[in-house]
């Protein structure tokens, strides 16, 4: 699933900076051409077990580190047969996160299925 998230990356972001560690990734862009500045503009978890607990888990990482960031659009990435699919989108739907879905096809096909709502 991260090799599929991390190649929508690349071509949506081709000049950009993409940093993966554990289970996230976060993409940087250069600030100012003539620095080293970068800022990030994109952070991704991907690690969403199957267990509804582990589910939880990883939205309250994404919500905190979406807050750390400067409320950066932070993404939980999950496979399109998540088995709690329903209710994760029924969170997420009903209570206006700045955390955005994704889900990775079988195919590795990528899709946004909720945009993160951003103060």
């Amino acid at each position: 699933m991260k090799k599929a998230v991390l190649g929508w990356l690349g071509a949506y972001f081709p000049t950009s900076i993409v940093r993966t560690e554990n289970e996230r990734i976060a993409v940087y862009e250069v600030e100012d051409g003539y620095s080293i500045g970068y800022r990030m503009a994109y952070n991704i978890h991907i690690n969403c077990n199957t267990q509804l607990t582990e589910c939880h888990k990883s939205l309250g990482q994404c919500l905190t580190c979406c807050i750390e960031s400067g409320f950066v659009p932070t993404y939980l990435a999950v496979p399109q047969d998540y088995p709690h699919m329903e209710k994760l989108e029924r969170i997420m739907s009903s209570v206006n996160l700045p955390i955005g879905l994704l889900t990775v096809g079988q195919n590795g096909n990528v899709r946004v299925a909720i945009k993160p709502r951003l103060p």
